[in-house]
């Protein structure tokens, strides 16, 4: 047997053994990431990946003895004149489990960071980095439900509303059910951590101190974007004539549920002066100028997201409303009838199943910051 030959064998057992080494450390990884995730989409094809490799590893174990046996078979003597071989099967077949490692090691790590995402309440690096991306010249956005949020719109009739499901910039958990109706729409209305948008990417330091962990300083940092004598102008966002248009178009759909108007007459944010208004209004302006690929309707649904921070017990309502857990008759905010006659064509026997009466809703801020 050839020094070549020899050199070969011994590479194809280095690999064999790092093949079965990282193998066990994903298995290991899997196992952790499967307590904490109930993404089952993904753990299934986790699973599959890794029953592939076990299946591929016996399966290179039986040829290796079949090949071991041919090399001392096929010995023969060395040519004078070395040729360039193309690579023999087993080669390929190494370079085969390494791109298969590789892809299985960036799958897994792509899992850890859904994870930590998850402890933590905020966007994930990978997430992150798709969205930062996605405010450039390719536009990636995610179309699951943890990226929805449930919130009032403003009917054809300017002056009532329907609860739609909003699609938001930032990554919104999916809700879980856990036999507490409250908590449960606690958890899927009202926001916490911080969103990427603040932490990093562009317009990053007009934002600094924003926080779905501090609404009254948020409050604060989203209304000086607006440029008032109320917050200052000195962090005022200037917008082209384009962006403005745009921006007076957000302004005068968007609605102020929760401090003014009433259930016939709902008020737009273009018309209401609260500072919950300021805020929704430069954050608007933020949006069309640092992150413009957004369609309306998301940058709307991540405004709504902040509305379920400041307004909890109104957005916790229409949530319990839409999802069937309360009738739509506890409704009194700005157009609110409009959600009534949403709703009264659904069974009567569905709208009241489930109260959620472990944690009271009089209990919850009707509004977090002042008008």
């Amino acid at each position: 047997m050839t020094h070549e030959s020899k050199d070969d064998i011994f590479l194809e057992k280095v690999i064999l053994f790092l093949v079965i080494l990282v193998g066990a450390v994903l298995v290991f990884n899997q196992f952790q990431f499967a307590k904490l995730s109930s993404n089952i989409f993904l753990n299934s094809i986790s699973f599959l990946l890794i029953l592939v490799l076990v299946g591929l590893v016996v399966w290179l174990f039986l040829k290796e003895e079949k090949h071991e046996h041919k090399e001392h078979h096929d010995e023969h003597i060395v040519h004078e004149k070395v040729e360039k071989k193309p690579l023999t099967f087993h080669e390929k077949l190494s370079w085969g489990f390494v791109v298969f490692i590789s892809l299985l090691i960036l799958f897994n790590q792509f899992q850890i960071s859904q994870v930590n995402a998850l402890v933590s309440g905020t966007s994930s690096s990978v997430s992150s980095f798709v969205k930062t991306v996605s405010s450039g010249s390719v536009k990636l956005v995610g179309s699951s439900k943890s990226s929805v949020v449930i919130g009032p719109q403003i009917n054809p009739d300017g002056r009532t509303t329907k609860l739609v499901e909003w699609s938001t910039i930032s990554e919104t958990p999916a809700p879980k059910s856990t036999g507490n109706p409250t908590q449960d729409a606690i958890a899927a209305v009202v926001p916490t951590g911080t969103p990427f948008y603040i932490l990093e990417g562009p317009g990053a330091e007009k934002v600094k101190g924003a926080t779905f962990d501090d609404p009254l300083t948020s409050q604060k940092v989203w209304a000086s974007l607006l440029g008032s004598r109320r917050f200052g102008t000195a962090n005022v966002i200037q917008l082209t004539p384009e962006e403005e248009q745009r921006w007076q178009k957000l302004t005068s759909v968007f609605t102020c549920d929760f401090c003014c108007g009433g259930p016939n007459s709902v008020t737009t944010i273009n018309r209401c002066g609260c500072a919950h208004s300021y805020a929704w209004q430069g954050m608007a302006k933020f949006f069309i100028k640092y992150y413009p690929n957004y369609t309306d309707e998301q940058i709307l649904g991540e405004m709504t997201k902040w509305k379920g921070l400041w307004y909890p017990q109104g957005m916790i309502q229409d949530y319990l409303v839409y999802t069937g857990q309360q009738p739509a008759s506890i409704l009194t905010h700005g157009g609110s009838i409009g959600i009534k006659q949403q709703f009264l064509q659904q069974a009567s026997n569905t709208q009241q199943q489930t109260h959620a009466t472990a944690t009271p809703l009089d209990e919850l801020p009707s509004m977090v910051g002042g008008c």
